[in-house]
């Protein structure tokens, strides 16, 4: 049940961070993946373990969106010389999944294949992310800069995930 309520809160948030992007509500966006972030810290029962996860996941997300910035040519609502903290708060949101019982935890052991995904399914995100209006990509230069840094940032964040768990096994819970 876990597992369904956070792809549901993650596909939430971020439809609410492309959505609102480039309105003056851009931060209600990153807020609600905030909120989802916190309540899957919460619910962890592992509560440090969680927080580097989104740590280590938002320091490789500024760095790679820096990459995507300034390099490939994408220009997101709400950008300086930095990413927006729209885009950025996606990334703990996003490495959360790959947490033991979650949607991509399966990735875990498989980084060939999570480097796949990453390359096809990247570039798939941010174009609809710019269908909803909440950045702009420089044609192909982008979605091959993005996907790149996808086929890079999916495996990590699974042997991250992996390490993690590894090094501080979950607790049982009951909320499965």
């Amino acid at each position: 049940m876990r597992k369904w309520l956070h792809v549901v809160g993650m596909q939430g948030a971020w439809f609410a961070a492309a959505l609102l992007a480039s309105t003056p509500w851009h931060l209600v966006g990153a807020g609600a993946n905030g909120l989802v972030f916190a309540v899957h810290v919460a619910s962890s029962g592992a509560v440090p373990r969680e927080l580097v996860r989104g740590g280590l996941a938002l320091a490789l997300g500024l760095g790679l969106e820096l990459v995507n910035q300034h390099v490939g040519g994408l220009h997101a609502a709400q950008a300086t010389t930095l990413p927006p903290l729209w885009l950025l708060s996606l990334w703990p949101v996003f490495a959360s999944a790959m947490r033991r019982g979650h949607s991509l935890e399966w990735l875990q052991s498989r980084p060939l294949l999570a480097a796949v995904i990453g390359a096809v399914v990247g570039p798939l995100s941010y174009a609809g992310g710019g269908r909803l209006g909440a950045l702009e990509l420089d044609g192909l230069r982008s979605l091959v800069t993005i996907g790149a840094c996808w086929a890079f940032a999916m495996p990590a964040l699974a042997l991250l995930a992996r390490r993690l768990e590894r090094r501080d096994p979950e607790p049982t819970s009951t909320l499965d």
